[in-house]
C-alpha cells in the first residue's frame, strides 16, 4: 500500500464528507482499499472520483457506509479497459 496514495484518497473522502454534508463511516477502510488495488494516484483518484457519484446518489442521512460490492464494481469498469 502507498501511504502517499491512501492520504489523496482520504482526502479526496473528507471533500466528499463536506460537500454532501455525510460522514463516511469507512472512509478509512475505503482509502485502504483503493490505495492496495492502485499503483497510480490518477487511477486511485479515478475511483474516488466515481465514489463522489455514488454518495451523491445514496446519501440518504447524515453518515454512509460505502459497500465493498459497489467499489469491486467501480474497480472493474475502470480497470478492465
Amino acid at each position: 500500500m502507498d501511504p502517499v496514495i491512501k492520504d489523496r484518497v482520504n482526502a479526496h473522502l473528507e471533500t466528499i464528507e463536506g460537500v454532501y454534508g455525510v460522514k463516511i463511516l469507512n472512509k478509512n477502510e475505503v482509502a485502504g482499499w483503493i490505495s492496495n488495488r492502485t499503483k497510480d494516484e490518477k487511477t486511485a483518484l479515478t475511483i474516488a472520483t466515481a465514489l463522489n457519484t455514488w454518495v451523491m446518489i445514496n446519501n440518504a442521512s447524515s453518515g454512509v457506509k460505502i459497500p465493498y460490492n459497489v467499489m469491486n464494481l467501480i474497480y472493474k469498469n475502470l480497470t478492465s479497459k
